[in-house]
């Protein structure tokens, strides 16, 4: 990627980055990194990048949680309370537990 300029950047789900790779391996060949990178989001993402952006955005509607935050949760996809809790100490942010279970209720109306 030499000479390629950095325009910005922007947390995004593992469905966008495994989309995103699928897009540039139909313009070419991939290198190790990114075939690995397309491997992993492919195998580990489990909504659509639609659904995942729904998803998170209802989650930053909550107003507790940043969209870095939100991104992690749909990528994760915690099924219990203590997961979630766990996520948001990532941040150094303790949630009561009413608010993990406003999050996990989000996460499981797929």
């Amino acid at each position: 990627m030499i000479g390629k300029e950095i325009k910005g950047m922007k947390a995004i789900p593992l469905c966008e980055v495994a989309r995103m790779l699928e897009e540039r391996q139909k313009e070419g060949e991939l290198g190790f990194e990114q075939k690995a990178t397309l491997d992993y989001a492919q195998k580990y993402s489990h909504v659509s990048v639609e659904k995942a952006h729904e998803l998170m955005q209802k989650i930053m509607d909550l107003q507790f949680a940043s969209e870095v935050m939100a991104v992690k949760l749909v990528d994760i996809m915690p099924k219990t309370e203590e997961e979630v809790k766990l996520i948001f100490q990532q941040e150094k942010r303790d949630i009561t537990s009413a608010q993990a279970k406003q999050v996990l209720d989000i996460l499981s109306a797929l």
